[in-house]
């Protein structure tokens, strides 16, 4: 459940700032997408697993990204994205991260609505202290991450972002998880 409110909360909010912030941009002279580019958040997550995933049950926590790349043309950016999130269970620390080539579509002559899209690498790593010391693991996997988001230009080539992300993991062995991210980032096209 938490799951399914942390996607309406971030969406709500997304969708409500996002117009008005655009209604100001629109004053501005359009910027071109040309060579490197570079974009970071933070913000929160939540798992919604089902018994037998990964990590069953619902847990949220604080999330993050980085992303870097370059601009293939004017509405196509390709780059890697280091996107996760991590929570406290019953005393063991979890964090889940993916390490993708992502491809980004931005529709609009920069700034506006964007939807991305990237495969790669999962982790998962649990971390518990006991006694005297810490008893940790680590996985990886397959991970998949698509998301959307709007660039609210707030100066020369620097924008404001909010994001929602969907990731998706699986570790072999029909163990998987599944996330959702809200996130506020800066960007610099």
């Amino acid at each position: 459940m938490k799951y399914v409110r942390t996607v309406l909360m971030g969406s709500a909010l997304f969708f409500t700032i996002a117009p008005v912030l655009h209604a100001q941009d629109n004053t501005r002279p359009p910027i071109e997408h040309s060579g490197l580019w570079l974009s970071g958040g933070l913000g929160g997550g939540s798992t919604d697993n089902d018994e037998g995933s990964l990590t069953s049950g619902d847990d949220s926590g604080p999330a993050g990204y980085f992303r870097l790349g370059g601009s293939v043309s004017q509405h196509i950016l390709l780059g890697g994205e280091v996107i996760g999130m991590s929570f406290d269970r019953d005393g063991t620390d979890v964090s889940f991260a993916n390490a993708t080539f992502t491809l980004v579509y931005d529709p609009a002559l920069p700034g506006g609505f964007f939807a991305k899209g990237g495969i790669g690498f999962a982790s998962v790593m649990t971390s518990l202290d006991i006694g005297g010391g810490t008893f940790t693991t680590d996985d990886e996997g397959f991970g998949g991450t698509i998301g959307v988001g709007y660039d609210i230009r707030i100066g020369g080539n620097l924008y404001l972002t909010p994001n929602v992300d969907f990731l998706f993991q699986t570790y072999g062995d029909d163990r998987d998880a599944s996330m959702a991210l809200f996130t506020l980032g800066i960007g610099m096209y």
